[in-house]
């Protein structure tokens, strides 16, 4: 059954319903993550859609989830905060990773460039150097600009399909632009 999704009329829900329609372009069938405030609007959109989220308690279970999806035929987008990438590094490096599964990472990045609170900068700083040891190419869109957002995921999505492996957005609060 193909991802469908529910019309929501404030502006911060057609942020997020323009949102699920950007990654539904882009070729995901389905998502998976833990809710994180700066994709708030994006989450109360995908839990009104009908059979494409499915919400988790930690990070590194959507990733194994997603997997599975991934080897049944699925394409699947992990959401997660960047404090979430920390809890999902084992599932990464031991499953996704050593198996070569083109899975997609959208981060909500707390901490960028050091513009945040300071138990989010300690993640958020170095989050974008941490992909890089680890491998995985990222490429970065505001978040407050779902059509930007929607074109960086469909550049993830080819780049983890081309190379077999993990490729990730990292989303960036529309608070942490102005500062």
């Amino acid at each position: 059954m193909p991802a469908q999704k529910a019309e929501l009329d404030t502006t911060e829900g057609k942020l997020g319903n323009t949102l699920v329609d950007e990654i539904l372009a882009a070729g995901f069938d389905v998502v998976t993550g833990v809710p994180d405030s700066p994709l708030a609007s994006l989450t109360i959109a995908l839990e009104k859609s009908n059979d494409f989220y499915y919400p988790g308690l930690r990070e590194d279970a959507c990733l194994a989830w997603a997997a599975g999806t991934y080897m049944a035929g699925r394409v699947p987008l992990v959401i997660m905060k960047s404090a979430g990438f920390a809890n999902c590094l084992d599932s990464l490096t031991s499953l996704v990773q050593v198996y070569r599964m083109p899975i997609v990472l959208l981060i909500s990045w707390a901490g960028y460039q050091g513009r945040d609170v300071p138990h989010h900068n300690v993640i958020g700083e170095p989050l974008k150097g941490l992909l890089e040891i680890l491998g995985i190419p990222a490429n970065e869109a505001s978040l407050a600009d779902p059509r930007a957002t929607g074109a960086a995921l469909t550049t993830a999505l080819y780049l983890a399909r081309e190379r077999r492996g993990t490729a990730a957005t990292l989303g960036i609060p529309d608070w942490l632009l102005t500062k």
